[in-house]
């Protein structure tokens, strides 16, 4: 009979060869979670600040209005459509093609009165209409007030 020759090679066992203890991994866990919470909790704040920064007493217009609401500007008989970003509110009307929400309702230093609408059935069409059409298609019931300033 042959004897298979056995290599016996010794090993010595360090702290990296044994199984992370479950309470160690169970805390790392913990805390990652923790340190992403925080994160996110400093940049919903930062990005709240922003928001109330540039629009200021307006914030309850850009957080209630959406992309393709109508806003009329009740002062100077003017009326445009909402383009909506994570940061800014930009609208669109027949003569500009882009104006900020904050020069919108400020104009020449005076706040103006504004009113933001929605239409009901989903689709804004504006394209040639007049101040006094768009007050009758409001009066029809056409589009529901979100929000006034």
């Amino acid at each position: 009979m042959l004897k298979h020759a056995t290599n016996h090679t010794q090993t010595r066992s360090t702290q990296f060869d044994q199984p992370m203890k479950k309470a160690l991994k169970y805390g790392l866990l913990i805390f990652g979670i923790v340190i992403i919470t925080v994160v996110g909790f400093i940049g919903f704040g930062l990005y709240s600040m922003e928001i109330e920064d540039h629009y200021g007493d307006l914030k309850e217009l850009y957080y209630d209005s959406e992309n393709g609401d109508l806003i009329i500007n009740k002062t100077t008989s003017e009326f445009g459509i909402i383009e909506k970003n994570w940061k800014r509110i930009n609208i669109r009307t027949q003569q500009k093609d882009s104006t900020d929400l904050y020069n919108w309702v400020y104009q020449n230093g005076t706040e103006t009165k504004s009113e933001i609408y929605r239409a009901k059935n989903g689709e804004t069409e504006l394209n040639g209409i007049t101040y006094s059409e768009l007050e009758k298609r409001i009066e029809n019931s056409d589009f529901k007030l979100i929000i006034k300033n």
